[in-house]
């Protein structure tokens, strides 16, 4: 898909990270259905649609029928390395600033997005703005150019947690609900509150 002409307030491309394995899961916890209706991975993308009024890209390796519920897809040239290489990858993609969420998130909503893309604006020097509860939540999160490097780096030393690879002092933390940064490992945790 091109880049071309997908601009919003912020110019943030809105992406989903689609890659994890779903280990702990035992099976593609990306297709479940919700309770409410749709399926998990429909949550963010349908957050970040109504936030950005964007089309929503996805990244990482996945099932087609995750692929159909995207814009697009984003090939992930860093398989099996996590979020930061999803990360990553969307922003070489993108040339610019990111606002992603992970795919696993069935609270998210399109006003927590909102909060972090108005945290953004108010912070342009910032390298990346993320979700925090009572935690840091950086798949949650908008990131600009300033980070690729600091991304790069990381994951070229073996340092594969997103969290870590900006540091502290260019990263903004904005707080959100916690039930909407809740994501999702083991089946059980689809009906946690």
């Amino acid at each position: 898909m091109s880049r071309d002409g997908i601009t919003n307030a912020t110019d943030a491309l809105p992406v989903v990270l689609v890659g994890g394995a779903s280990t702990r899961f035992g099976r593609d916890k990306l297709l479940e259905p919700l309770a409410s209706g749709g399926l998990l991975v429909d949550r963010p993308i349908r957050a970040l649609r109504e936030a950005t009024g964007l089309p929503v890209l996805i990244v990482g390796a996945c099932d087609d029928r995750v692929a159909a519920r995207a814009d697009g897809v984003i090939e992930d040239p860093y398989p099996g390395v996590g979020p930061i290489g999803g990360v990553l990858a969307a922003m070489e993609f993108a040339r610019g600033e990111v606002v992603t969420l992970a795919g696993d998130l069935p609270g998210i909503d399109a006003a927590s997005v909102r909060l972090l893309i108005e945290s953004a604006a108010r912070h342009p020097d910032a390298w990346a703005v993320v979700a925090r509860t009572d935690r840091p939540h950086p798949t949650i999160g908008v990131y600009r150019p300033a980070c690729v490097t600091a991304l790069r780096t990381a994951m070229e030393a073996g340092r594969r947690s997103l969290g870590r690879a900006v540091p502290a002092a260019c990263r903004v933390e904005v707080e959100i609900a916690r039930l909407a940064a809740r994501n999702v490992n083991r089946p059980e945790d689809l009906t946690a509150r």
